[in-house]
């Protein structure tokens, strides 16, 4: 078993059961002195979720810890695709410290005149309500700009996942 710590379209647990059958949700991590960006560069070409560390330590990035197997890793390092580093966090989890990799974005893929899909940002707040993440934090995600999927059958594809998220029982909160 290893931790994950999910910031981005992972957040919401079904999407991520989707992927990694083994990941189980442990519970909210907030890390101090990181923001969040949608600049990352996804192999569809729109922007994808990344953390920043900040140099403002107001700053702030809600996330979730997950468990999964160590041998499913793969799985999530497929869906996760080129342009991110597999780094290693100490995060804060009831009192103690808990060592969790994270994808962070490369240099390389960082473009911060990228926007997110319609559908990719959705799912992030979708996974933020479902945390029951700061009303703020969720607030920063919904007011992202956001640009249209110009491939439909991707974007119907995301639709019905977005569906199955909304009828998805809330498991943390």
């Amino acid at each position: 078993m290893v931790y994950y710590l999910a910031y981005g379209s992972n957040l919401h647990p079904l999407r991520l059961l989707e992927r990694v059958p083994s990941s189980r949700p442990v519970g909210r991590v907030e890390l101090e002195g990181f923001r969040l960006a949608f600049h990352k560069l996804g192999q569809d070409g729109s922007g994808k979720c990344n953390i920043v560390e900040s140099d403002n330590p107001e700053d702030r990035v809600h996330a979730a810890l997950y468990t999964l197997a160590r041998e499913e890793k793969p799985l999530l390092d497929g869906f996760e695709g080129a342009g991110y580093s597999v780094e290693y966090l100490e995060v804060p989890w009831q009192g103690r410290r808990i060592q969790a990799f994270v994808y962070i974005a490369e240099a390389p893929y960082i473009d911060d005149k990228l926007a997110p899909y319609h559908w990719y940002k959705e799912i992030v707040r979708l996974g933020a309500s479902h945390l029951d993440l700061p009303g703020h934090y969720i607030q920063y995600i919904e007011e992202h700009e956001s640009i249209q999927d110009p491939d439909l059958e991707r974007d119907s594809k995301h639709a019905r996942l977005i569906e199955r998220i909304l009828d998805w029982p809330p498991i943390m909160g």
